[in-house]
């Protein structure tokens, strides 16, 4: 299925780094990790001795991460893989991308099967990745995230309470599925491993709901007429998307990875990896 993806903004008060502020939930895009100074502006002063870069990601995700065919050759497109691209030149490392189960990418970062992970990953409300991983400064903020259903039934939902006894689809090891476990009181989860099963699942009235990532959810809702979103606020569960590398950062990686950040954030680059990931979205694969 070949989905339509609306233009998303990017929200630039991310502060760049000159503010530091608390690391838990709710906390502003200026807090690294591991403490890294993320007012560092030059990539190459801070960059470390690596020659290749791998990328692991969940690349079931756009705009941040899908499948295209470029060249007859299926291929890693997205956001998060443009911002990956753009730190490993700026480290002047080679650069691959590897497809992984979202639920596997902290366990095979600290295994060595890449070195840093890009996919739409914030702190989660337990800390559960804070603590298996150290995290850069935020890249992105998106919407706040949204519950869909089937059109015509987002009348019947005005709470999270209203939830209750339902079955609502998350994707698993998500911020999304936390939401579904400790918010919507009452409600079975249906935790899945890939965002389009999850609303092939819906579509065909296997659940009754789905929370999903505002921008994710605005580009099945474009794509598919059948479905529409809960009119409940969701705000309060926004945080920024961040790089994450094995725990204690081991290859000194963070400096160089928030000097990065800060640089797409300022000069527009960022802006541009948006664009271009919104003009692929068109042409991206079911995996």
């Amino acid at each position: 299925m070949k989905k339509k993806f609306l233009a998303l903004s990017l929200a630039l008060a991310l502060g760049l780094g000159l503010t530091a502020c608390s690391g838990g939930n709710g906390s502003s895009a200026s807090t690294s990790g591991s403490g890294s100074d993320a007012s560092q502006s030059d990539t190459s002063s801070s960059a470390p001795k690596v020659t290749k870069l791998v990328l692991g990601t969940s690349a079931d995700y756009p705009p941040f991460e899908f499948h295209v065919l470029q060249n007859g050759e299926d291929t890693i497109v997205g956001i998060d893989v443009s911002l990956g691209r753009q730190i490993a030149e700026d480290m002047g490392a080679d650069f691959e991308v590897v497809h992984m189960d979202f639920n596997n990418l902290f366990t095979l970062l600290n295994q060595g099967q890449c070195d840093m992970v890009i996919a739409a990953a914030e702190i989660d409300e337990e800390g559960t990745r804070a603590a298996a991983a150290d995290y850069s400064d935020g890249y992105y903020f998106d919407q706040p995230p949204k519950i869909v259903v089937k059109a015509g039934n987002e009348d019947q939902y005005q709470s999270l309470e209203d939830f209750s006894g339902k079955f609502v689809g998350a994707q698993t090891s998500t911020t999304k599925e936390t939401i579904v476990k400790e918010d919507m009181p009452g409600a079975e989860l249906v935790s899945m491993s890939s965002v389009i099963d999850l609303v092939n699942n819906l579509v065909y009235d296997k659940c009754d709901a789905l929370v999903l990532d505002g921008a994710v959810a605005d580009q099945y809702l474009a794509s598919n007429p059948d479905l529409a979103a809960v009119d409940i606020d969701m705000s309060s569960f926004v945080n920024p998307y961040r790089v994450w590398v094995p725990k204690g950062d081991p290859n000194n990686l963070l400096p160089s990875i928030n000097a990065t950040i800060a640089k797409v954030l300022e000069d527009g680059t960022m802006d541009s990896f948006i664009a271009e990931a919104n003009e692929l979205s068109s042409q991206a694969l079911e995996s």
